[in-house]
């Protein structure tokens, strides 16, 4: 197949997953964005009941993958049996991935896969992470560790055409669409020399389908809305009192050219601040019970909880229901979520370990590309008290002699680059504590006795 039919066929496929906002990716992200189904309303409801239903939208999934994305950084890339970064780790700092390695965890937990694309490149070799809603690959197997061939969105031109990138084993194909919507045409071809198609697949799950975690969520999504809609209905009609009056007379529209003529009129206008009086001696008003809406809340905090125990997340993330509680009760709160956390670091790991070899191989460092021992390392962002672990880690190096610098990284909130300035500034510390102890030495030591004065010749 050539590169244009190649395109054109991945550009059908990448379609049928994004474009119908009703399955799929596009379904994903319509939920995403808050377009949720409107909660259900009887067939010529007034425009004041619709109104209401588009205020019953309460978005809590973006929430879900926002706290698992924000426990999962990568803070290190070290060689087996080394306590520095390795090579590699320049190329991560120069494509700033310290903030761009969001968009390949987020986009693999909300759609179920993402892809990072790497490429040879000066300084340092590219490293891109890309949205799922613009890129597409295609296994031969689904537990293959390179895809065939792959294809990525990029933009429009300065003409208005819109480009693809297309990737296979060999080379970056460049092509475009003009505004016009015509054939594609190949515009470059790029070798790349890597000998694999340049995607790494980031995926949520390594068995089954990859859904993601929000496309199980929908319809408790939806259950929530409908709660909500229910509640804010009662609020809206039922909390208010209703009055309720007999013994009247009611009077009929009698002028011809009213659109209600002959229909009866409303005797009173109901409002908090009005009274209803009546002349009629029979006239009797009374006024109906308000709702009470506790019934409506405990259900839409039922909805709550039971969304979080489906996600795996402590309810309190999404309730904030929790105050004034220790760092060991709070860790222990969200023992679940970290569990959770703990099962993507393995996956996710596998995957960016895979990126960081492939952008040693196209920085043409063999040594570091074949290195299957090195490892990524997280940041611990467990929730758990500084002084207890500081004294934790402290009994750790005085009583079971475990060095000072390895407990370094176990200190909650420590990143490679605090470690490394520690071991400058105790590099430093120690030169300056064996020059002082040699000038100590050198003063203590007793000045030899003086040679006798020798006789002046001729004397």
């Amino acid at each position: 197949m050539s590169v244009v039919g190649l395109a054109e066929d991945l550009i059908s496929q990448h379609a049928a997953l994004t474009s119908d906002p009703n399955k799929g990716n596009g379904y994903v992200a319509r939920y995403l964005r808050g377009e949720h189904d409107p909660p259900y309303a009887p067939r010529g409801a007034k425009a004041e009941y619709k109104a209401l239903a588009r205020k019953s939208i309460t978005n809590w999934l973006p929430l879900i993958s926002e706290t698992y994305v924000k426990g999962l950084f990568v803070d290190g890339y070290r060689p087996a049996k080394s306590t520095t970064n390795a090579r590699p780790w320049e190329f991560w700092q120069a494509n700033r991935l310290d903030a761009r390695q969001t968009i390949a965890t987020r986009g693999a937990l909300e759609f179920g896969a993402s892809y990072v694309l790497v490429l040879p490149g000066e300084p340092a070799p590219l490293i891109r992470p890309l949205s799922p809603l613009k890129t597409i690959a295609f296994y031969e197997d689904d537990d293959d560790e390179w895809p065939v061939h792959g294809l990525r969105i990029k933009g429009r031109s300065a003409d208005g055409a819109q480009l693809f990138e297309v990737y296979d084993d060999q080379a970056v194909h460049l092509l475009a669409r003009p505004k016009d919507r015509s054939r594609l045409t190949l515009i470059r071809s790029d070798a790349h020399g890597l000998g694999v198609c340049p995607l790494v697949r980031f995926r949520d799950r390594l068995d089954g389908e990859n859904r993601g975690v929000i496309a199980p969520l929908i319809v408790l999504q939806d259950r929530i809305n409908e709660a909500v809609f229910a509640l804010m209905i009662a609020l809206q009609y039922a909390s208010f009192r209703q009055r309720w009056a007999t013994g009247l007379s009611i009077p009929i529209e009698e002028d011809e050219d009213s659109p209600l003529f002959g229909q009866p009129i409303e005797p009173f206008q109901a409002a908090i601040d009005r009274l209803w009086v009546s002349d009629s001696p029979d006239a009797k008003f009374g006024s109906f019970d308000q709702t009470d809406v506790t019934g409506h809340l405990e259900t839409y905090g039922s909805g709550v909880r039971t969304l979080a125990a489906i996600a795996q997340l402590s309810p309190h993330v999404l309730l904030g229901d929790l105050v004034n509680l220790s760092a060991d009760a709070l860790a222990a709160a969200e023992a679940a979520t970290q569990r959770k956390i703990g099962e993507y670091e393995t996956i996710f790991g596998e995957s960016w370990e895979q990126t960081l070899r492939l952008a040693a191989l196209a920085a043409g460092d063999q040594r570091s590309a074949l290195d299957l021992s090195a490892q990524v390392r997280w940041r611990d962002t467990e929730a758990r008290s500084l002084a207890v672990a500081v004294d934790a880690l402290g009994k750790m190096v005085t009583m079971l002699a475990v060095p000072a610098e390895a407990a370094w990284e176990r200190i909650p909130g420590v990143t490679d680059q605090d470690i490394e300035r520690w071991r400058g500034m105790a590099s430093s510390a120690d030169g300056l504590a064996q020059l002082a102890d040699a000038l100590t030495r050198q003063s203590a030591t007793p000045a030899l006795p003086a040679e006798p004065a020798q006789p002046a010749i001729g004397a």
